[in-house]
């Protein structure tokens, strides 16, 4: 029989609700110039601008991450090595001393790396909504040119297509102009 208490610690370490957006918060336009983290490998992610790339980022704690999929696939689908993927957990409710447990259960779930945020302060720059998947759009700047947040619907991933387009058209205008 394997020990019930560690798991157990670990879900309701995965369930704390993270504090409620208040109605003064204000929303970042840009992501931070750099941003480091460790992938569930323990490997460094960074996240950097300015860069030549679209940048798709993903942003959820335990509870948004099961929406991800409906807007992951059908990005990578359309658009695939055109755009940098890339995926943040808030992981931020999880005890220290079960860190290791999560980063075990993330690289049977997972096998390309997301950044790991264990204190909540990368997930607070680029104000996510809790609960939800949080999809961003981003320049080679790292303006925020499209947010989103809940599960992905139709429309809302035609949306998100389209603003992808749009920043890719405008980064290869930009980059062909003399």
């Amino acid at each position: 029989m394997k020990p019930i208490f560690p798991m157990l610690l670990l879900m309701l370490a995965w369930y704390a609700s993270a504090a409620p957006l208040s109605e003064t918060a204000v929303i970042p336009t840009h992501a931070p110039a750099v941003l480091v983290l460790h992938d569930q490998f323990d490997k460094p992610q960074t996240l950097a601008f300015p860069t030549t790339n679209i940048t798709f980022l993903t942003i959820a704690d335990k509870t948004g991450s099961e929406q991800l999929a409906g807007w992951i696939a059908p990005v990578k689908q359309r658009f695939g090595e055109r755009i940098d993927i890339r995926g943040l957990a808030d992981v931020s409710p999880a005890p220290r001393l079960l860190r290791s447990l999560v980063r075990k259960k993330f690289r049977e779930l997972q096998t390309y790396p997301v950044m790991m945020d264990w204190t909540g302060d990368a997930v607070k720059a680029f104000t996510y909504v809790p609960d939800k998947a949080n999809v961003l759009v981003l320049d080679g700047r790292g303006r925020i040119l499209l947010r989103i947040s809940g599960p992905a619907t139709k429309s809302a991933v035609q949306d998100l297509c389209v603003a992808i387009e749009r920043a890719l058209a405008n980064r290869d205008k930009s980059n062909s102009t003399p």
